[in-house]
């Protein structure tokens, strides 16, 4: 048990930090990367809470496709380092009251106390419906019915993912000539001994 605890404590820590991050780094690269970190422990932490489709959802959809979409988009338009110690003294009144907006209300029940707050939800006692179900995980009824009853939409976004994935990279492509070009050493020297006579 504490084992488990140090693990979630861990990667909250990861994901507390890695947000820190996204919003501290200077660079927008290294803000993708620290937000596909935090996407990362946010879907460990799932994997504990035994939500492993939501973690998955969390490492396919945010980390395979958006993440990795932004961090291509950023690297495309290269953007320009910004001088940031000037721009963010301007927005730290904003980001102090929106704190404080957030900070009063834990306080206020911190100071209260838990027993006023949450006898409302004594009543409703947590049950593990998994435990009285003979059945399989939530993955698996996923996968069985996703590949049997959606077949046909799963496909079409199959190859529109495709269709875009070829369209980023011909994108990319830098589009030369296919003149080759060469130096001619006889005309380039008849041309320029023309003018020394």
């Amino acid at each position: 048990m504490l084992s488990a605890n140090l693990v979630f404590y861990f990667f909250s820590g990861v994901l507390v930090f890695s947000a820190m991050m996204v919003i501290v780094a200077s660079h927008s690269v290294f803000s993708l990367l620290f937000l596909v970190l935090s996407f990362l422990a946010s879907a460990f932490l799932l994997f504990l809470l035994e939500c492993e489709f939501l973690a998955l959802i969390f490492i396919v959809v945010y980390v395979g496709a958006i993440a990795v979409l932004f961090l291509f988009a950023v690297m495309m338009l290269d953007a320009k380092l910004q001088n940031l110690a000037r721009n963010l003294f301007r927005y730290l009144p904003v980001g102090f009251l929106f704190a404080l907006g957030f900070l009063i209300p834990v306080l206020y029940q911190i100071s209260v106390g838990s027993k006023e707050s949450t006898g409302f939800f004594s009543q409703n006692n947590y049950i593990n419906w998994y435990d009285f179900l003979d059945s399989t995980s939530d993955v698996e009824i996923y996968g069985q019915v996703l590949y049997s009853y959606f077949v046909l939409q799963f496909l079409v976004v199959g190859l529109i993912l495709l269709v875009v994935l070829v369209g980023v990279v011909s994108l990319t492509n830098v589009y030369t000539s296919n003149r080759t070009v060469d130096q001619s050493t006889y005309k380039q020297l008849s041309v320029s001994s023309r003018f020394f006579y």
